[in-house]
């Protein structure tokens, strides 16, 4: 059973995947996502999920983008 984290952590992803139309290198601000709480964007970081660039924006991997909606 994922952890209260994990699925923060998927939710994330799911929400990034779902803005971004899925498409790869878009980038969308942190604020605003449910759940993007900082124990989630980092265990979404070391999944290899996503990526995060000045500590507030977020773009998916490749992984990521094959992780989401699952």
């Amino acid at each position: 059973m994922a952890s209260k984290i994990e699925t923060q952590a998927l939710r994330l992803v799911d929400q990034v995947h779902s803005a971004t139309g899925g498409r790869p290198q878009q980038w969308r601000s942190l604020m605003g996502l449910s759940g993007a709480t900082d124990e989630a964007v980092q265990h979404a970081v070391d999944q290899g999920w996503v990526i995060v660039e000045g500590g507030h924006s977020v773009c998916l991997t490749d992984e990521g983008r094959q992780r989401a909606n699952k």
